[in-house]
């Protein structure tokens, strides 16, 4: 290898050691979860034995995997069984994009029949940032949503249960990233922040590549499944993401420690220069070795 592409190549590493490189295996955004090592199933055949594998896992909250067709059981953390459940949230990194997943009985076609789906919430060193995941009114069709499909937004009774649905604003499309957003809370005391809304001052930074399942998975759960470039997060350090159906009564959180800062270019000048340096001699004592 010549003096620069040596340089240049440990550079690449500096470069690219912000966003956890790896030989991961890729990951399609299909909202089919085999790529992550998990089965999605009915009547407790869910299998997140294999999550780990080779897709770049940096976290993941398991909640529980027990499922049930009925509203008899408690929903609530770490509490399982009741058929609108939250069961899995992961989070991998590939070179530059990160990944989510959740598998959820918060089904997007259920709508306001009885509890409906909150938005994903990143804690980073410079604030929130929040990802639409979309909705639709009860009874609606069972087709996945994808990115750019209406936003939504849910009003709820006191109890939790969902009392209507309508459209977000324009702009506040499904896999929609956005920073210096609000919040609406959840009915339930101690309220928390569980609908992305956006205002005059918050700020669209990019878009997903997004999926969110209707019927086509089980009859039990959603998926869903996004990835974003790390550029998008504005060179924050991230620390948390969480997600909560907008009645509150329910919750997966992450916790993070990605940096998506991307070195000076006057660190990687120094570095090259060192590299210059040390090369002659790494050369010269391999010289001596063949005499």
């Amino acid at each position: 290898m010549n003096i620069n592409k040596q340089a240049l190549a440990l550079a690449s590493i500096v470069v690219g050691s912000y966003c956890q490189m790896s030989e991961a295996a890729p990951i399609t955004i299909d909202g089919n979860l085999s790529d992550w090592g998990i089965t999605v199933g009915d009547n407790n055949s869910s299998n997140f034995g294999s999550l780990a594998g080779d897709v770049g896992l940096v976290s993941y909250h398991l909640e529980d995997t027990g499922d049930t067709l009925g509203h008899s059981y408690y929903l609530g953390l770490n509490y399982g069984g009741q058929d609108y459940d939250a069961e899995f949230m992961g989070v991998a990194v590939q070179g530059t994009t990160l990944y989510v997943t959740l598998v959820t009985g918060q089904r997007q076609d259920n709508g306001f029949s009885f509890f409906s789906p909150g938005d994903f919430r990143f804690e980073t060193s410079g604030g929130t940032f929040g990802v639409e995941a979309g909705g639709k009114a009860g009874g609606s069709s069972g087709v996945a949503i994808t990115e750019g499909a209406v936003g939504s937004t849910y009003n709820l009774y006191s109890n939790g249960v969902t009392q209507s649905y309508s459209n977000a604003a324009a702009a506040q499309t499904a896999g929609s990233i956005w920073h210096d957003e609000t919040w609406i809370l959840d009915p339930i005391s101690p309220k928390g922040p569980v609908q992305l809304q956006i205002d005059g001052q918050s700020q669209y930074v990019g878009m997903a590549d997004y999926i969110y399942t209707g019927n086509t998975v089980t009859t039990q759960h959603s998926i869903i499944e996004f990835a974003i470039d790390l550029s998008v997060f504005e060179g924050e350090d991230i620390y948390s993401l969480h997600w909560r159906p907008s009645c509150g009564n329910d919750e997966m959180n992450v916790t993070l420690n990605i940096s998506t800062k991307v070195p000076e270019p006057g660190t990687l000048a120094l570095l090259m220069v060192g590299l210059l340096g040390f090369s002659p001699v790494i050369r010269r004592k391999v010289d001596r070795s063949t005499h």
